[in-house]
Formats: C-alpha cells, structure tokens, sequence
C-alpha cells in the first residue's frame, strides 16, 4: 500500500545544501526555539517598514485546507517555520509515504540558511550594536520564505489529492447507485427490474471502490478482504421476510432483494465451485450450480414463521435480522458519511485515518460485514 521511496529521489534530496540538517536539528533544541517567534516577528517589522517582494504565497488562498496554518494572521508564522526545520524527504498519510519534490528540499535549507544569517544580525540589533536589518539579508529571507511556502504548499496539495483519491472513487461510485435506487421507486413493472439490474450492478462497482478505501484507512485486521454485494442484498431479504423495517427509513437498498438474477452458491456444489460462484455477481442461475437468492434464504433460515420456534434454525432466523438491521444501518451511516465529504474534499484533512469519526463509521460496517459473511455466506452453514 506504501508508495515505495525512490532511489532516484532520495539521491537527488541528498544535493541538498550540504551541512544544513546539523542547523536544522540545532534550531530545534528548546533554547533555539523560543527564539524563533521573536525572531520571525523582528524580521516581519523589518518588511513591513521598507518595500520588500510579497512574502506571503498565493497558494495561502488557493488551497483552502492549509488556511488553518496562517489563521494567526503572522506574515511569518513561527508554527510554518518549525514545519520548514522538521520536514524531511517524505510525509506520510494514510500509510502512505509521498515524497516531497527534490525542490522542496533545497529550498527548505535555503531558507534556514537565510534565517541564520539573519539571527547574528538580530542579536546586535536588539544590544543596539545596529540600527537595523540590512535590506539584502531581509530581502533574501523573504525570497527564500515565499519559494519555499509556495513549492511546499503545492506539494502537499499534490499529496493530499493522491491521499484522498481512494474516498473520490468510493463517492463517485456511490452517486450513480443513489441515483438507480432512487429512480426504482418512480418506475412500473416490469420496468423496475430493469433498474434493480442496473442497481445492483452499481452497488456492485461501489463495494469495489469501498474495499480500495478500506484498505488504504483501515489495517488489514480491521478490514474484510472480498466484499460481496450479495450479503446486503440477503439481509433486505430478511428484513422483506420479516415485515421489519430500519429506523431510517426509507433506505438505499430496500427491496433490492427482488433484483433479478441473483445467485447464491449451492452447498451441494463442490468446494472449487462454491468458491468460484461466491466470488462472482449477479450470474444466471445453472442446474447444480447455484441457486436464487429466495431458495437460499430459504434452505439458510426457513420461513418468517420459523423464527418463533424454539430450535436451531429459528435461532438463526433471528439472528439473521438482527444482523441485517445492524449491517443496512451501517451501510446507510457510511452512504451519508461519504456524501458529506463530497462537498469538503478541497477542505479536509487528507490523514482520514487520523479521523476517529471516519475510521468508526468504516470499521462499523467491516465489523457487521464480516460478522454477516461468516454466518450467512459460508456453505457450511446450509449443510
């Protein structure tokens, strides 16, 4: 899932200005650092006094979700600065390591090699051994800050799309399924099982999108590895059965059940074609080789009735609804979690598996996704 670090632009990071990461590392120690504010603010009136190059980067107002960096108001941001001094050859989001532009680098040292020019002068300033900070050394500072913010924030802009094309694609997947489902309920029969086809077979390409998203926010113990669309279409099954309906209501997937075509494997099949019919969609159905989606709901969970009996299958029938209420209302959670993010994704912080309320909302519907395969798409189960 990392991007793999390239020889080439690890070498090319390395031309750097020789000795600068020894200044960098010293202007981190807490004497050095409590000095940067004071610093940052005496170079700023210097720039404010004489008529200097535009220190601040057009890309402060172009990519809105690094404004937080410069909300402060600081012409020079001590917190920016730090980030200059601790950045290294790659940042990491999402587990992923995305390396700067060898650029970044070099501009990077030049602007601490600005600044350290300009420390000694500051320090005689302030014992009033000078009247001020000389023009070249400020105008260089200045040049320096706005290469390297605007080369900077550039870059991490280009990470932050990279980071967050796993979510563009789910979204993206997602809409024309919302769309399908939406205009099942305006159309006639036998017209709505033409759409139900069309449906399922977006909600197929959305559960793709999703595993891709799931595997680039979520460890792989957190996660299921083969999301089969059928199991959402088993549980409205079971909750059609059962005349129960979700609290929100009504949901995406409602009587997608009834889409045609559905096939679930056989338990009489052998292992290898069990495994090769669990791991396709929506296949016509073949003598010995699978079944409908109601014979397997069926021969897994008899009828509705069965769930009032005090025996096995009855306890499995209840199951099955109690699984399918929570598996369809995390599957609406994460519908309306992704569509939120439609309209924030130039905002938003890219490290989504920072996101506690993100990485909840996915891990709820892996957990009652996986919890539902196990009971219900296993073949042991209906031996």
């Amino acid at each position: 899932m990392a991007k793999v670090l390239q020889t080439a632009g690890t070498a090319m990071a390395g031309n750097a200005t020789l000795g600068v990461r020894a200044l960098r590392e010293d202007y981190c120690k807490p004497s050095n650092r409590a000095e940067i504010p004071r610093n940052l603010n005496a170079i700023s009136e210097a720039l404010e006094v004489g008529k200097f190059e535009r220190v601040a980067s057009q890309e402060r107002e172009d990519f809105p979700r690094f404004r937080y960096l410069f909300e402060s108001g600081e012409l020079l941001p001590p917190a920016v600065f730090m980030q200059a001094l601790e950045l290294g050859a790659y940042e990491t989001i999402n587990g992923a390591q995305l390396l700067f532009d060898p650029e970044v680098l070099v501009l990077r040292d030049n602007l601490v090699i600005s600044y350290k020019a300009l420390v000694a002068k500051i320090r005689q300033k302030a014992s009033k051994e000078i009247d001020r900070l000389p023009d070249a050394m400020i105008r260089k500072f200045a040049s320096a800050w706005h290469a390297w913010e605007s080369a900077w924030l550039r870059n991490r802009e280009v990470h932050a799309v990279e980071a967050l094309q796993p979510s563009v694609k789910a979204i993206l997947a997602l809409e024309p399924l919302i769309i399908s489902a939406e205009k099942e309920r305006l159309l006639p029969w036998p017209r709505v099982q033409h759409q139900k086809a069309i449906t399922l077979k977006c909600l197929e390409g959305f559960v793709h999108a999703f595993g891709e998203l799931a595997a680039s926010v979520l460890p792989s113990n957190k996660r299921e590895k083969d999301h089969d669309a059928r199991l959402l279409l088993l549980m409205d099954h079971v909750l059609s059965l059962r005349g129960e309906k979700l609290k929100t209501q009504p949901y995406l997937l409602e009587k997608l059940s009834s889409a045609p075509n559905v096939v679930f494997p056989d338990h009489q099949v052998t292992a290898n074609e069990a495994s090769t019919l669990l791991g396709s969609h929506a296949l016509a159905p073949r003598d010995g080789q699978g079944v409908p989606l109601e014979s397997y709901a069926f021969k897994l969970l008899g009828t509705s009735g069965d769930a009032n009996q005090g025996n096995a299958r009855g306890d499995l029938a209840q199951k099955a609804a109690d699984h399918a209420n929570e598996l369809l209302s995390a599957f609406e959670g994460l519908k309306d979690m992704l569509m939120s993010l439609k309209s924030t994704l130039e905002h938003i912080d890219p490290a989504l598996d920072k996101d506690d309320a993100f990485v909840a909302t996915l891990q709820r519907f892996e957990r009652a996704f996986r919890r539902s395969r196990r009971l219900f798409l296993e073949p042991d189960n209906l031996a």
